[in-house]
């Protein structure tokens, strides 16, 4: 079974479809989503209506709450605040609607595995410290001990941490032992921050015999394109400018 793993689009519609095109070639037979499907970028509708027909579980990000419910804008800088104000104004009714309805993580999928978008215990924390590694393989162990992977996003950064383990980049396969937790953030769709500015996602190859292998996939798309579009918004300019640089 191909399980893919996508976080972070930010309505970024040509990331998206780039990744989309990869997902089809790959033959992957389920997506698991990490939240963030709006923010920074100028597609908003269509990021929203796309991941949320295209993925079998979602949870929501600290954007889709924000712009569902804006009365947090004081967590975020002056740019993401206007981002958010303005997607917002952007969105179809029915997809505020719908962005309003995704449930907060964690949340188990298919008995194994564990999706949130900050960190299992809570979904805004962003997974940088050690501590916070042990506190979430600790959350893991009380309160789903039956998850032996944990898929975060939130930080736009590819990561691998296996428990006992130093944290890395993923290379582009590993084989994740038995026995062992793991903490995994496939990177950001629409707004990568390793300094590269393709779009990024994993995919699981699992089997009931065989040790599950994960795999990081980096994806070209035309990136001018989404910058011409948050131009043409009037969305701050650093959103278009960091996209070229992965930053």
């Amino acid at each position: 079974m191909r399980i893919a793993i996508l976080s972070d689009v930010h309505a970024n519609r040509e990331a998206l479809v780039a990744v989309q095109d990869s997902l089809r070639e790959l033959e992957v037979d389920t997506v698991l989503y990490l939240g963030d499907a709006v923010g920074y970028n100028a597609d908003p509708d269509y990021c929203v209506s796309r991941v949320l027909d295209m993925a079998a579980a979602v949870v929501r990000g600290n954007h889709d709450k924000t712009v569902a419910f804006p009365d947090n804008l004081e967590w975020f800088n002056h740019v993401a605040r206007e981002a958010i104000l303005w997607t917002r104004g952007a969105l179809a009714p029915e997809n505020l609607r719908r962005l309003g309805e995704i449930p907060a993580g964690p949340m188990p999928v298919m008995d194994r595995y564990l999706i949130c978008h900050g960190s299992p215990m809570d979904e805004d924390l962003y997974i940088t410290r050690r501590r916070d590694v042990q506190r979430s393989f600790d959350y893991m162990a009380r309160h789903y001990p039956a998850a032996r992977i944990c898929f975060f996003g939130h930080t736009h950064v590819p990561l691998l941490i296996e428990e006992g383990a130093e944290a890395a980049a993923p290379p582009e396969h590993r084989v994740l032992r038995g026995g062992r937790r793991y903490l995994i953030n496939p990177g950001s769709v629409g707004q990568p921050r390793d300094r590269d500015p393709r779009a990024a996602f994993g995919v699981l190859e699992a089997g009931d015999q065989e040790e599950p292998v994960y795999r990081q996939y980096r994806v070209e798309y035309p990136i001018e394109g989404t910058q011409a579009k948050i131009r043409a918004a009037g969305l701050p300019p650093i959103l278009a400018e960091r996209l070229e640089t992965g930053w």
